[in-house]
């Protein structure tokens, strides 16, 4: 074979590069990757790809800023690709790599097509600003903001009742249960009223320069009240006493996210488009 892309663990060096470290862009999956067992990593020393054992999954891939230019070894990467036999395949790849993939695929020999998913391709937004004011994450008399503890009783209720309730809507249905770990086991902060969760916020990995806001939930009915700008405020002001940088990201399509981001100070810095590849063998 002609590319060269060898099995790597969450320590090797490229994670040292200062272009990699810089780079908002990686934390979608390729961060929380370097840690979880169901990920595989592979790197060329340049580039890395990563890859799950599930069917269907997504695969990420993270390009220092010459592939773009270099053919060859983006057709390495198509060729790879297909070597991993990833049935139903989608990825994420950064738009200045996306326009080339249709027709390295063609010059790689490999009948593969793809399209692009704009409306589920990620938006990344950075913070550009020094703080919001503390007032405006403050809860009110009513209210209180708590960090969940997974070992209390009490906290676990509260998280399992809020997503009790979001499941339809966010499709958790086969994956509630993995889904309520992955959630108590974050740094999660939940608005508490009436005894009961009504919206939360999840802040996820870090590298030297950013910390990643994971999520910002609102209960259905408890939406367009302030409270997704609230936990959003108080997510910033956290990571600021850090003096990192907050970076999120959202689809695209959801352009109440997109407008809150923009409300609270955060710069679209990138895009990361999801291409989903026509398997011919489905």
């Amino acid at each position: 074979m002609a590319f060269h892309f060898d099995p790597i663990t969450g320590t090797d060096e490229i994670f040292n590069n200062p272009e990699y470290i810089n780079d908002s862009v990686i934390f979608n999956s390729i961060e929380s990757a370097r840690t979880e067992k169901n990920y595989h990593l592979y790197s060329d020393h340049k580039n890395v790809i990563i890859s799950t054992s599930q069917k269907g999954q997504r695969v990420w891939i993270w390009t220092s800023s010459s592939i773009k230019d270099d053919t060859g070894k983006l057709i390495d990467i198509c060729r790879f690709l297909c070597e991993c036999r990833i049935p139903k395949v989608e990825i994420y790849v950064k738009p200045e790599v996306a326009g080339h993939l249709s027709d390295l695929y063609s010059l790689a020999s490999l009948d593969i097509n793809y399209f692009v998913k704009d409306e589920f391709s990620l938006a990344v937004f950075t913070y550009c600003g020094d703080g919001i004011t503390a007032g405006a994450s403050k809860p009110a008399e009513d209210e209180k903001i708590i960090r969940i503890d997974q070992n209390n009783p009490q906290h676990v209720k509260f998280v399992t009742d809020f997503y009790t309730d979001c499941k339809d809507e966010f499709r958790w249905n086969d994956k509630f249960d993995r889904k309520l770990q992955e959630y108590l086991h974050m740094e999660l902060y939940a608005l508490i009223k009436n005894n009961k969760m009504i919206a939360n916020a999840a802040i996820g990995s870090r590298t030297e320069k950013f910390i990643r806001i994971k999520s910002i939930a609102v209960l259905q009915s408890e939406r367009r009240k302030g409270y997704g700008y609230k936990m959003c405020a108080f997510a910033v002001n956290k990571i600021k006493e850090t003096d990192l940088t907050p970076m999120l990201y959202a689809h695209v399509g959801n352009t109440a996210a997109m407008a809150l981001w923009k409300k609270a100070s955060f710069q679209l810095t990138d895009k990361l488009c999801l291409l989903k590849i026509d398997d011919p063998q489905s």
